[in-house]
């Protein structure tokens, strides 16, 4: 091979990696950065308080005279009797209702109920409430009571709607508090009734009824169709996991 011909690939090979090199050199300097950071710190919220009074007999939405035990919390059951009797064919006292007190936040209010008593039990859902779609389990073989067998069902996920009779869970209400009294949604139901076929369940007798509220922790505005598939969808998976 000729001399000169090899120098001059050599000669170009040494050219072409100090090309490289000076190329990679380069651009090791050609970016820029910015960094930033933010750090909030958290209070524990409790904007949501409980009633201090139990429901008016006369008036279940808003504030008594007696005092709300401790244990009662956000969730009375006013008419209930411990170890009450159930059969066939028969109706059972049981009127749930869920408050919070002259001083708490506004509120969204969902109620959950796991009905354990077996087939042929059922309740009648108060004109202040509406089902939570996919959540219920609709009870369709209710004859009584009368004019009301389209609103029975056995168990499930149902939500506060305030005077909006009849609506579903898109006109769900806000709780609103009132500066001189505890309110109350009302009752969710007030009745556990049984069918002529019905037969007792055994020792997994029970009816658990759970509230689940929802309030703002700061300026939000709650109302909004966003907000509220939001709480909807938390309210649907705190039912599931609770």
């Amino acid at each position: 091979m000729d001399s000169k011909q090899t120098g001059r690939k050599r000669t170009g090979l040494v050219v072409a990696l100090a090309l490289c090199c000076l190329l990679a050199v380069g651009g090791v300097f050609a970016w820029f950065s910015a960094q930033d950071s933010k750090t909030n710190t958290f209070v524990q919220g409790d904007g949501v308080t409980e009633p201090q009074k139990k429901p008016d007999p006369n008036n279940p939405q808003q504030g008594g005279e007696e005092p709300n035990e401790a244990l009662d919390k956000w969730l009375i059951e006013t008419n209930w009797k411990d170890n009450s009797a159930i059969a066939a064919d028969s109706i059972v006292a049981k009127n749930p209702n869920v408050g919070i007190g002259k001083d708490s936040k506004d509120a969204y209010v969902f109620l959950e109920v796991e009905n354990n008593l077996g087939d042929g039990s059922y309740f009648v859902l108060g004109d202040n409430w509406a089902p939570v779609g996919g959540k219920v389990d609709k009870f369709n073989g209710a004859t009584f009571p009368e004019g009301k067998t389209d609103r029975c069902y056995k168990g499930g996920l149902f939500v506060y709607v305030g005077d909006s009779k009849g609506a579903g869970e898109s006109a769900m209400a806000m709780l609103v508090h009132n500066a001189s009294n505890d309110v109350y949604t009302g009752e969710a139901f007030d009745k556990i009734y049984t069918t002529k076929d019905y037969a007792f369940a055994g020792p997994s007798n029970t009816i658990k009824v759970k509230a689940y509220l929802a309030a703002a922790s700061a300026d939000e505005d709650m109302t909004t169709q966003t907000v509220k598939g939001e709480i909807i969808a938390k309210a649907k998976d705190w039912a599931q996991n609770n």
